[in-house]
Formats: C-alpha cells, sequence, structure tokens
C-alpha cells in the first residue's frame, strides 16, 4: 500500500495502552473473509441506494459534486446529550432513516424541491434557516448534531473551490490526473487528497499521539473511495481513480465498533466504560486516537493478508458496524 499516511501510523499503531488487537480473533476473522472474497462477496459498493444516493445512471458531473459536499459534512450524526440520538429524517414519507444515509438523503431532498444545493454559488450564501431547512430532523429529538459547524463548513468549502477550481468539484479531479495521491512535485502533481486537505481546511485530519504526527484523512480518503466505487459500477461511463488500492484505513468510529463485537479490537476497563456510558471524550485524547489506530491496524492487516483493497475491506466491516446496536465512541469532531 503505497499511502504516505499510513505510514505515519505504522511506528505507532502496534504500541497503543488502552486498545489492544486479538491476534486469533483477527485471523478468525480474516478467514471468514477469505470465504467470502471466494464466492464473490467483497464487492466495492456502487453507492446506488435510492433517494439516498444519485441514480446508477447518473451523469459523471452530477456525482462527483455529489460525493465531494456530502463527505464535506460527513461526519458525527449521533447528538452527544440524552438520549443520545442520531440525526433523523422521514423521506420520503413513510421512510425513516438515520445517521449519514439522513444527511446524504437531505441532500437528495433538497434537490427534489428545487433548491440547487449541488452549486458552490449557492452553497457560499446559503443562510442558517436555509441549513436548518435543508437538515430538518423527523421531530426535535432527532437534530443534526454540530449544525453550526456543517454550515461554516460549507460556506468556506464553496467559497475555495470557487476560488481555486473555478466552483466546479470535477476540475480538481480533472487537475489530479484522477489519482488519489500525489504522483510528482508541485501542484500539478498533487492526488485529489492532497488538494483537499490543502486547500479546503476542514478535511485536513491529523493528531498527535507518542511524538508523532498522525495524518488520518478520514473524509478525503472516503470521498474518493465512494467516488470510485460507482465508477467501477459504471461500465466505463466515468474514469476509474488510478492509484485505488493505495487508500488507506477509512477510520471512523462504526468501523471500530464492529471490530470490538467481533472481539479483534479488546478495550481496557476504562475506555470500555466510557463508551458504554456516552462519555464524550474530546478531540484528541488517546482514547480517540488509539481507537482509531487500532482499527487502521486491523484493516491494512485484512487488505494485506487477502490482497483486497479498502473499498472491499472497509464496506464489509463498517455494514457490520452499522447493524450493531452497541454505543459506539463519542468525540465531536469533524474528522468523522
Amino acid at each position: 500500500m503505497n499511502n504516505p499516511y499510513v505510514k505515519t501510523l505504522e511506528p505507532v499503531w502496534r504500541d497503543t495502552k488502552d486498545v489492544r488487537v486479538n491476534e486469533e480473533k483477527l485471523q478468525e476473522l480474516i478467514k471468514d473473509m477469505r470465504q467470502k472474497k471466494e464466492k464473490g462477496e467483497l464487492i466495492i459498493p456502487a453507492w446506488a441506494v435510492p433517494n439516498i444516493h444519485p441514480p446508477i445512471d447518473c451523469g459523471l458531473k452530477e456525482w462527483v459534486d455529489y460525493v465531494c459536499w456530502i463527505n464535506t459534512v460527513n461526519f458525527a450524526f449521533t447528538n452527544f446529550e440524552p438520549p443520545y440520538n442520531k440525526f433523523a429524517i422521514e423521506y420520503p414519507k413513510g421512510n425513516f432513516l438515520s445517521g449519514s444515509a439522513a444527511m446524504a438523503a437531505s441532500f437528495m431532498r433538497a434537490k427534489k424541491e428545487g433548491i440547487p444545493i449541488f452549486e458552490a454559488e449557492t452553497m457560499n450564501t446559503i443562510t442558517w434557516s436555509e441549513i436548518n431547512y435543508i437538515f430538518r430532523p423527523v421531530d426535535e429529538e432527532h437534530k443534526m448534531p454540530m449544525l453550526q459547524k456543517r454550515w461554516e463548513i460549507i460556506r468556506e468549502a464553496a467559497d475555495d473551490l470557487l476560488g481555486m477550481y473555478d466552483g466546479q468539484w470535477l476540475n480538481l479531479f480533472r487537475w489530479s490526473n484522477w489519482r488519489a495521491f500525489d504522483y510528482g512535485k508541485g501542484f500539478n502533481y498533487q492526488g485529489i487528497i492532497k488538494k483537499l486537505v490543502t486547500n479546503f481546511f476542514s478535511f485536513g485530519d491529523t493528531r498527535e499521539y507518542g511524538g508523532q504526527t498522525l495524518e488520518f484523512h478520514k473524509r478525503a480518503q472516503l470521498l474518493v473511495m465512494m467516488y470510485h466505487g460507482r465508477a467501477a459500477n459504471s461500465g466505463g461511463r466515468f474514469p476509474l481513480i488510478k492509484d485505488i488500492n493505495d487508500i488507506g484505513p477509512i477510520a471512523d468510529y462504526d468501523v471500530p465498533k464492529a471490530l470490538h463485537f467481533l472481539g479483534v479490537l479488546g478495550y481496557s476497563s476504562r475506555l470500555e466504560s466510557a463508551i458504554e456510558n456516552h462519555s464524550v471524550i474530546v478531540v484528541g485524547h488517546p482514547w480517540e486516537t488509539e481507537n482509531r489506530l487500532g482499527q487502521c491496524y486491523v484493516m491494512w492487516r485484512i487488505c494485506e493478508e487477502l490482497s483486497i483493497n479498502m473499498a472491499q475491506a472497509d464496506y464489509y466491516i463498517w455494514e457490520m458496524g452499522r447493524k450493531s446496536k452497541s454505543p459506539h465512541i463519542l468525540v465531536p469532531t469533524t474528522s468523522y
């Protein structure tokens, strides 16, 4: 895996104090996933769920705009106060969605209502009342957390997009030569992820730990991975990401939750208790960082031992995490 960000994690991801990897359980998971691979069940998702994603036959620009805008605000969907409900909407009528699915569907709902939500000019001047309308919840108990921060990020991203890329996310992809990572020195050889974390402040995702600066860049890497998922299922209509196999672990909270449920990640009694009691953990706390490090190490091992890419591994484990009813680590962060 030729990923410069993974290299920042390797010096410390085996030496965490409150998160440990159970090697026996990891091998059981790898064995199970190997069987899934042989049956062709480790898929690269097309991200084509009706009302949540654009239709499978949408155009290139529509798909790029969609994955870029939703990942601009793709973080923290569980509220940090009791009863710790996730953001939820009803769309269409009778269909209830929560978490990231509700966020993505909010964009699709706004578009259907005639709001030009995927245009930089609109997002650059969007008002507080308009943001509240777009992300209106199913009821008062399922509001979108950190909405003020999302509003600020959307406006800032639109301003940067207009200033550097003529208001078009598609230009960012084209000017990166459809590569996730740098393939030379200088702006003309920067990959999509470097452009995102350099030119769009909110996409930066680093932590300090063990004397090292760790680079996770979860939302930037997920953005590229989602784009590629649709491209890989487009029958050649969309350009593929040329270095997709180098995409690193997507360090969030649902994947560690699944790995902990499977016994692959073990927690100290202190961390276990904090998660079970819905304790809010500050950004950059060692518990938060170690949880992400443990996940990254496990997902890297899975990809290496099964010779699969992160798009296949992440989706399989992420789906498990979403189905689990146990709480996840609560961190008020824009990183994931």
